[in-house]
């Protein structure tokens, strides 16, 4: 379809289905044209994946229209105070999913769920009764279409409606995130996003925990004095820009040997690919998502010389070894108590969760183009600081 890419047509038609036209700024213009640009010149998609991506792209759009129709309704949403979120990072595979939804559980913690972070902005005839809240039968319908279409997630990630989701779903509607990376192949926005200021991402994050915060005290799901609580392996590419946004942040930092995650983290990718590829790109993911984490990581570790005291390290064999104490040290360092209640929680929500309950993820990172070498060489600097000194 000619123009099928076309930012002002991808506009269009998410302005025709929702009587809308208040994107609440400019900047996300310049990321959705990189991005455009790369999907039609470059993806290997298919027809199918074609229409895919246009219709995910509108659909992305449309969540922004009516969340700053929202904020136009409700302009006190813009004086909610989320206070200093709790942020996990770190390389993809790491165990961050496992010690996010375990410290959600605790009390004096709070996180998006998964149905909210896939639709921040609720109907707008929605009576705040969680009980009428159509995002939530949504979330379900979204969670089962994502399973059908690749099953060999259920052995990857635990995609569920109610549970605490990764972050980085507040912001896709701007268009800076390696969220788009994870759909496609896409080497131009690749190029672009690695030194382009993520400053935007973190204010619409920023933006849309005060709307969701907002909406849980109108439906009476807030609990006064809880911290948020953001997740994403996407945060370790804007580490400065997250800091400026949310000066107050607390980052705790996972870790586990690249040489592990790094083919768990494409074989990921390769399974969300899948569906709308027109070739095997098992190659080209472990080249661009291997280089695309070693330059962040290596960014990372100056960001971090620059504000010592911001950063708590957990060890991906600790939070699986010994909870507890991973516990005990992140609430010690966010400077909150943990309560023998909050524990029990979190107890409770491991016993519900057993890794060993799901299938199991095969990779090898031949299959991906890779090899322990180059995975040394990318990652030296990483690995010598916090690896090898912890094997």
């Amino acid at each position: 379809m000619p123009g099928e890419f076309e930012p002002a047509a991808l506009m269009a038609e998410a302005e025709a289905r929702t009587g809308l036209r208040d994107y609440g700024g400019r900047e996300f213009l310049e990321p959705l044209g990189v991005l455009c640009g790369s999907l039609d010149k470059e993806a290997p998609l298919s027809e199918v994946g074609r229409a895919q991506h246009r219709e995910r792209l509108i659909a992305f759009l449309v969540n922004r229209l009516t969340l700053f129709e929202w904020i136009r309704r409700h302009p006190e949403i813009r004086e909610e105070d989320i206070g200093a979120p709790v942020v996990i990072v770190g390389l993809p595979r790491t165990g961050t999913t496992m010690l996010y939804r375990m410290l959600a559980a605790a009390e004096g913690l709070t996180a998006p769920l998964f149905y909210e972070a896939h639709r921040i902005a609720p109907d707008f005839d929605w009576d705040f009764d969680p009980a009428h809240d159509s995002r939530i039968p949504e979330g379900d319908a979204a969670v089962a279409a994502m399973m059908q279409a690749m099953p060999e997630l259920a052995s990857i990630y635990p995609f569920e409606t109610l549970a605490p989701e990764e972050s980085i779903f507040l912001y896709r509607g701007a268009f800076l995130s390696t969220g788009e990376q994870s759909q496609a192949l896409i080497p131009a926005y690749n190029d672009w996003f690695r030194t382009a200021d993520k400053t935007p991402a973190y204010a619409y994050l920023k933006l849309a925990g005060q709307f969701l915060q907002w909406q849980r005290k109108r439906s009476g799901r807030h609990v006064a004095g809880s911290r948020w609580l953001f997740k994403t392996p996407d945060h370790i590419h804007g580490l400065e820009e997250l800091i400026k946004v949310f000066p107050g942040v607390h980052i705790i930092q996972t870790h586990r040997d690249p040489i592990t995650t790094i083919p768990s983290i494409c074989s990921f990718i390769h399974v969300l690919h899948a569906p709308s590829v027109a070739r095997d790109d098992a190659k080209d993911i472990g080249d661009a998502w291997s280089a695309m984490f070693a330059g962040s990581m290596t960014r990372a570790l100056a960001i971090r010389a620059r504000h010592p005291g911001r950063f708590l390290d957990i060890w991906y064999k600790d939070t699986v070894a010994n909870p507890r104490k991973v516990a005990e040290d992140v609430f010690g360092f966010i400077g909150q108590p943990l309560t023998e209640a909050g524990w029990t929680e979190m107890q409770k929500w491991r016993d519900a969760n057993q890794r060993e309950a799901r299938p199991s993820h095969a990779y090898t990172l031949e299959e991906f183009g890779l090899s322990e070498a180059r995975i040394r060489a990318e990652f030296r600097d990483y690995r010598a600081k916090f690896i090898e000194p912890a094997a």
